[in-house]
């Protein structure tokens, strides 16, 4: 299934297992006029049935939950909704769940301790058909070295440095969650060209999404 159209109002299905958290998580995103939580999960066989039912823009899986995690949910949602952006809330010490979720195609990762203007932010770019991570997260996942692992163990710098000019910069705001709508009014693009430069980009340094490019992008990025 393709990336549905955004329209006016956001759809966004949202999973966690904790009632406390859920109800939080919902009054942020519904802070915003054009995001609306048309249902609400305590598990991931909950979500799936949500997901069949509303057809959302967006899912948030708590990475964590009983009957059937987050990542069972995303590997489902995957295997029968393709490429529907689900973004993944999680807690430091989950290190291996994010490795997991990465592997399995997620869209990006929100810290639920973060400021809860990052989920927002998720939300948006990955509705627009970008990627997301929480600052804390992408930190996490440099530090212990789970963000290499699945860009073929080689270094982050030389692929980006195999770039040209134009495809680092397009990367760089990949890294930061942008859509290539959003990348081509910042750098004054046509947008189908920011396609061609996204296909050559995910060709040359052998990431297998725009999550393992935005990986790439925060390792150039971070100083030696």
């Amino acid at each position: 299934m393709s990336r549905p159209e955004v329209s006016v109002s956001l759809q966004v299905v949202l999973a966690d297992d904790e009632p406390l958290v859920r109800a939080g998580l919902a009054g942020i995103l519904e802070t915003d006029d054009a995001v609306r939580v048309v249902a609400q999960a305590s598990s991931g066989q909950e979500a799936l049935d949500a997901v069949r039912a509303h057809r959302p823009h967006v899912v948030l899986l708590d990475v964590r939950m009983g009957t059937m995690n987050g990542l069972e949910a995303l590997a489902e949602i995957r295997r029968t909704a393709g490429a529907l952006p689900c973004l993944m809330v999680t807690t430091f010490g989950e290190d291996e769940y994010v490795a997991e979720a990465i592997r399995l195609g997620a869209d990006g990762f929100v810290l639920k301790s973060g400021d809860p203007r990052e989920l927002l932010l998720a939300v948006h770019a990955a509705a627009s058909g970008g990627a997301y991570f929480s600052p804390a997260v992408s930190r996490r996942l440099l530090q212990t070295g789970l963000g290499t692992r699945f860009i073929a163990q080689q270094d982050a710098r030389e692929r980006f440095e195999r770039l040209t000019q134009r495809e680092q910069d397009v990367l760089a705001l990949m890294g930061d969650g942008l859509a290539n709508g959003e990348i081509a009014a910042r750098l004054h693009l046509a947008e189908g060209t920011v396609k061609v430069h996204v296909t050559s980009i995910l060709r040359t340094t052998g990431a297998r999404n725009r999550v393992e490019a935005a990986l790439i992008a925060a390792h150039a990025r971070t100083p030696r």
